[in-house]
This record gives structure tokens, sequence and C-alpha cells, in this order.
């Protein structure tokens, strides 16, 4: 009977799919239409990625000793250094598939279907399905342009057909990634699972410094582990290994059909929550709003953990914790102060922040001791993208900020003052990362001891306008679609995209131009010195400013 509540065999998905047919059938040419669009511009995308990644690989061809970096310090090889950043990579990519489900139903579905009395094994292995192909897509295409450089870059052997096996060995690396997150799912362990991807990270990291320090002191290596790696399978296919693809196609059809039982163990509010993460994410992707799909995977998957409430617990009847006896309000003296002081305690209380601004310095730091990272190009772009994560890092408590206007309006200090407070709260952070990331630089490119002054200089330059760039991108505007729609009908609607996607970055970059300059250049010009710091002014103005002269961007209030 119904109230015995027991699911009954009916799929009422397969039954929509019955009208659905008719109608695609009705549509078939405007979906053919769709399609040519979306083929169009993946070759184009595909075209730009491939040329910037011949001209990133170009760059790293040569030999050992044409890089910028001293003799000595570029230690670990190009292949064993590849092998650890796809491997970071990959764990990311899993970490970010737990947060967005795979399995996942939308609002609708959560509270339509999977409140009815029916056996839902069926629907949730179709939904489930769909997921895995477009991972298998998204993983092949990223590998496209990646093995397609290194070939015609002469680091990597391969052909065409070799290309296509690396595409499609990671694609199906993902898809496994994706049906762990899904195991984890059934388990009810999701939190755990991205615990122990957390803690692999970690190992990975410890593990390369090991790596480097054993080839420093001629100790050994850790070679073998990086070539027994699962992120060494694509480029193993690439050089003509071809049952590596096909050995992973039997796992992971075998792992599908052992999983698609036991997803009715997944429990609905864990199902519609997924559901609801993955579309927050893919409307910012769409968008191209960098910012709010930070903001929705932050969000996705956070729940608190028993040892998070006993601390909180542990804080409330102590009164305060170590970082508020550091900082105690007794310093705090009129609004300022009292912004700044609870500003720190946020970024301080922050986990992510800590851990957004050591990534941001090992990633540069790893490049260092890669053969091919001490190429100009290569560590360029590593200290760009390290700023850029400390940057973001260090800006969290803005962001959060900027996502509550109401908040700063209490505050008697004006809009510019509330600004300037955030990038002065960003700058006590990063001016010291950036100053120490000078140092170690200044240190494996061989600068005189007399010019590190000068390079610190630049460091802490960098550091004022990578917190003015942060903070502008913190509040970046909402994209005004009256003019983007307007500026498309004229052919015009790439340019007010890209403009909205580069706000703030671009100032993080410009920021970062004095340093990478002082790395390149010996000696040092004094002249430089006085560049970056008419650079910081520059994008301290900029950054802090509230003015928006943008026609992308809707007017500030």
């Amino acid at each position: 009977m119904l109230w015995d509540n027991e699911p009954v065999d009916f799929d009422p998905w397969a039954r929509n799919r019955v009208v659905e047919k008719r109608v695609k059938r009705e549509d078939f040419w405007e979906r053919m239409g769709d399609v040519y669009i979306a083929l169009l511009a993946a070759a184009i995308v595909f075209g730009y990625a491939a040329g910037l990644a011949l001209a990133f690989f170009d760059n790293l061809r040569g030999g050992p000793g044409s890089g910028i970096v001293r003799a000595g310090a570029g230690v670990v090889p190009g292949s064993s250094a590849a092998s650890a950043l796809v491997m970071l990579g990959m764990l990311g990519a899993l970490l970010l598939i737990s947060k967005l489900g795979p399995t996942a139903v939308d609002r609708a579905q959560g509270f339509w279907w999977l409140s009815l009395p029916v056996a839902r094994t069926g629907f949730l292995a179709r939904l489930l399905r769909q997921r895995l192909v477009s991972t298998f897509l998204y993983g092949g295409f990223l590998w496209l342009p990646i093995g397609y450089g290194t070939v015609l870059g002469g680091l990597a052997r391969g052909s065409f057909a070799g290309v296509l096996a690396g595409a499609a060995t990671l694609g199906l690396l993902f898809v496994g990634l994706s049906l762990l997150a899904a195991w984890s799912q059934t388990r009810q362990a999701a939190g755990r699972f991205r615990a122990l991807l957390n803690a692999a990270a970690i190992g990975v990291l410890l593990a390369y410094l090991i790596d480097v320090l054993l080839r420093i002191t001629g100790l050994g290596n850790l070679e073998s582990l990086w070539a027994w790696l699962p992120s060494s399978l694509p480029v193993l296919a690439q050089t003509g290994a071809w049952w590596v693809p096909a050995v992973l196609a039997v796992l992971c059809a075998g792992g599908f059909a052992a999983l698609a039982g036991q997803l009715q163990r997944i429990p609905s509010r864990e199902l519609i929550s997924s559901g609801a993460a993955s579309e927050h994410a893919g409307a910012a992707l769409a968008l191209l709003d960098d910012k709010a799909l930070g903001s929705a995977l932050d969000a996705a998957g956070a729940r608190e953990s028993k040892r998070t409430r006993a601390r909180r617990e542990r804080i409330r009847a102590r009164g305060s914790d170590s970082f508020a006896r550091m900082l105690p309000a007794r310093w705090v003296r009129g609004p300022y102060a009292a912004l700044v002081r609870a500003e720190l305690l946020v970024l301080l209380r922050t986990g992510k922040s800590w851990r957004g601004m050591l990534v941001g310095w090992c990633v540069p730091a790893a490049g260092v001791f890669a053969v091919p990272g001490g190429r100009p190009l290569v560590l360029a772009v590593l200290v760009l993208v390290g700023s850029v994560l400390a940057a973001r890092a260090a800006s969290k408590a803005a962001a959060q900020a900027a996502g509550v206007p109401s908040l700063d309006a209490i505050i008697p200090l004006g809009r510019v003052g509330v600004r300037q407070t955030h990038a002065l709260v960003a700058a006590l952070l990063l001016v010291p990362w950036s100053v120490c990331l000078a140092g170690f630089l200044g240190w494996a490119v061989g600068i005189d001891a007399g010019e590190i002054p000068l390079l610190l200089g630049l460091g802490a330059m960098a550091g004022v306008g990578l917190a003015a760039g942060a903070v502008r991108m913190a509040f970046r505007p909402a994209i005004d679609w009256g003019s983007v729609m307007l500026m498309a009908a004229m052919g015009q609607a790439a340019g007010p995209m890209v403009l909205h996607f580069t706000y703030g970055y671009d100032v993080m970059a410009v920021s970062v131009v004095a340093l990478v300059a002082g790395l390149l250049l010996a000696p040092i010009p004094s002249v430089l010195l006085l560049l970056g710091a008419v650079v910081a002014a520059m994008a301290w103005g900029v950054g802090t400013s509230t003015a928006n002269p943008s026609n992308v961007h809707r007017a500030q209030l």
C-alpha cells in the first residue's frame, strides 16, 4: 500500500522523456544551430588556447643552463614537476566535483520527484551519467592544448592520435574522480572525503619539497613516486600506450555499474544542496563572473564540523581567542582602527586565507626548483599566478563586506575611506608576503647582495598594488546587461564581457610588472623603484576609487 512508503516501480523522468522526444524532433534544426554555435565557440577557444600553449612550451625549449635561475636550483626534472602539478590539479578537480555533487538535482526535481514514493535509482543514474559525459568532455578538451603544445614544442613524443589518446585518458581520469566523489555521497561521507583530499594535496606538496631537498643534498630523489602517480597516465598514453585509456574505460564502466544501485542511499538534502551549488556555479561561469563563482564554491559543502562547533563554544566560554588577544579591543581608537581590527580578525580566523597565501607563495617557489621553471616567461607567469592567488586570499574579508553594502554604510568613514581601509588591511598581509617572495626570487636568480634592498622595495610596491587590485575586484559592480546587449547588437559583446572579467585582475597584473622586470634585468636600474612606486600609487587610486566610468557596469549608489 501507499501508506507503507515503499517505492513503486515508476520512473517519472522516463515518462517525461516521451514528451520531450517529440518536442526535440520538432526543434531539431534549432538544436542543430545551437550545436554549430557551440562547436564553433569551442574551436575558437581551442585555437587561442593551442596558440598560447605552443608559445608557452616553445619558451621551455633549451638547455638546462638557458634559464635565469642560478645553477643548482632547478633540480626537479620537468616530467616530475609536471606530474606533481597535474596531480594537484586532479585533486583540485576532485574537490570541486565533490562540492558540486556529482550526483545532484535541481530544486524542482528535489521538491517534486524526490518526495514521491517511487524508486529513484534510475532517475539518479541518468543524471549522473549525463554529468560523467560532460566531465569526460571537459577533461579531454583540457588536455588538447597541453598535449598539442608539448608535441609541437618538442618536449614530448607523440602524434595527433597520441594527443587524442592522452585527452581521452585525462577525461577518463576525471570520470573516475567523479565516481569516487559519488561513492562518498552514497556513504554520506562527503565532508570527510574532502578533508582527505586536502590532506592528499598537502602530501603532494610535502613530497615535492622532500624531493627538492633530496636532490640538492645528493641523497636521492622521488622520481619513481612521480612516475607512478595517476597524473603520469595521459603522457604515457600520448606516447603510444593505447591500452591506458582502454583499461580506464573498462574500470569506469564497471565502477558506474557497481555504483548505480547504491545511489538510492544519497539523502535528498545532499542532492538538493549539491544541485543548488551547481546551478549557482554554472550561472556564474556562464556570466564570466569569477567572483560569484568563488562564492558559490566556497559556500558549496560548507557545513560546520563538530570540531569547529567545539572550538566556537570554547571561544564563547573564554570570551576571546588567541587572535583577539593579539589585537585587544582597548587598542581601538576611532572607526578606522575598529574596521582594521575587525577585518584582520576575520582574515586571521579564516583558514582559507592562510592556505591561499601559502599556495600563492608555493607556486613560484615550485617553479624555481623545476628544470623548465626558470625560463623568463614561465617564471613571470608563475609569479603573476601566485600573486593573484595570494591577493584573492587576502581580500576575502573585503569580498564579504562587498556582498553586504549596508555593513559599510553604517561605518562613519565614507565610501572612499572604507574602501581604502579594506585595501590597507589587505596590504598589511600582502606587503610582507611579496617582500619575502622578492627576497627568495632574488636569491634564486642570483641577484647581487647590494641590489637585494632595491628588489625588496619592488616587492613592497607590488604588495601595495596587489592589495588595491584585490579590493577593486572584491567591489566589482554588477554588469549592466542593457549596455552589453546593445553592444552585442553591434557585434561588440566580447569586449564588455572581457572587461568585466578582468576587472581587478588588470591592476594586479600591472602591479607585478616592476618586480618581474627587476628579476630579469641585471643590474637593476634605480629608476625601476621609482616606476614601481608610481605604479603602486596609480593602482591604489584606481583600486580604492568609487567612481564607475565604465558603460559595462551599473552605476554605484
